[in-house]
């Protein structure tokens, strides 16, 4: 391979956020020589090397300065990335890791919602993540980094949309930062609350004072599933699911995972331990995982056929409705087997 990126999940994550797609993998202690040997396992096989100390929350650790700094020495010369993430849980109890992230690129920092207090702390699954969004975002704003806001739409929080408003216009965060409204993908932990997702009729209860504010609009909630179940029926071609770039990811196990969905047990690619670097990288090349094998050959018409709702009236889009067709393939194809 030309490039390729190695994620390894090394402290794990504070939260159990519902929407998220990487699901509930447990939090590990991994050592900085852990990390160091997995890298050099997976730098004989590629030209550009790029390595993560972190898989779900960036910069969770303590030694967050250092374990930058290492990222930078074991990756590719100029192949070490940042991302519009940081950890919101170190940006409220941190006070000198704002300033440190200011000297970094991008000088954007995403922050999940999922409504007002009550709502946020559910979604995200930790009691004072709500407080912890609101002071992440007030120390963002005094070094200079502007607070994405995504506010993730559930049937449960459609009623805090006025008081979410609000407090948008009293930070002035249309103006000094962005916010936009999310989708959910049906995948991982997301696939948990497919029961709230919203549907068409909902789209009416969004104050067209936010939709306006909002990055996309209400685009990227897509269409009802019934509308794209008329195009997915006569698609015989397979899912081909990608990723922007090649990327395995090491779960605290050494569980391996590419990064094109989420981290299941059909995807996975093998045990870094038991099985070695050799037959993962295999395994990733080959793409002989049984989800690997699905999205190369099973025709999107039998996926809808079989788990499409003509009757739906659920917000996806296109990727993430096969997505969802996906995941009930994977759980029906792992009772089988």
């Amino acid at each position: 391979m030309q490039s390729l990126s190695v994620a390894v999940d090394m402290a794990g994550c504070p939260n159990r956020c519902r929407h998220c797609w990487l699901g509930n993998h447990r939090n590990g202690k991994m050592t900085t020589q852990e990390l160091c040997d997995i890298a050099r396992q997976f730098s004989a096989y590629v030209q550009e090397l790029t390595v993560h100390s972190w898989w779900r929350e960036p910069d969770y650790r303590d030694d967050y300065r250092e374990l930058w700094a290492l990222e930078q020495e074991l990756s590719s010369p100029g192949m070490a990335k940042r991302f519009e993430l940081l950890s919101i849980w170190r940006l409220a109890r941190d006070e000198s890791y704002a300033s440190w992230a200011a000297n970094l690129e991008p000088k954007v920092c995403q922050i999940s919602f999922f409504g007002m207090e009550e709502s946020t702390d559910w979604g995200i699954r930790r009691k004072g993540a709500f407080q912890d969004n609101m002071l992440a975002t007030q120390r963002l704003l005094e070094v200079g980094i502007a607070p994405r806001w995504q506010l993730f739409l559930t049937k449960r929080n459609l009623d805090d949309l006025d008081e979410f408003l609000r407090l948008v216009y009293k930070l002035d965060l249309h103006k000094h930062g962005e916010v936009f409204i999310g989708g959910i993908s049906p995948e991982g932990a997301g696939y948990e609350i497919e029961g709230l997702r919203i549907e068409e009729n909902d789209l009416a209860l969004i104050p067209k004072e936010l939709i306006d504010i909002c990055r996309e609009g209400t685009d990227l909630l897509g269409q009802p599933e019934y509308v794209l179940l008329e195009e997915l029926m006569q698609d015989n071609s397979p899912p081909n699911l990608t990723a922007n770039v090649h990327c395995i990811s090491i779960n605290a196990d050494y569980d391996a995972y590419p990064n094109i969905a989420e981290p299941t047990s059909w995807w996975r690619l093998g045990n870094l331990k038991s099985n070695g670097v050799d037959a993962i990288i295999k395994t990733y090349l080959d793409e002989t995982t049984p989800g690997m094998k699905a999205n190369r050959e099973i025709p999107i018409s039998m996926l809808a056929r079989k788990y499409g709702n003509p009757n739906s009236k659920k917000l996806y889009h296109k990727d993430d409705l096969i997505s969802r067709w996906m995941h009930e393939w994977g759980v029906e194809q792992k009772s089988i087997i």
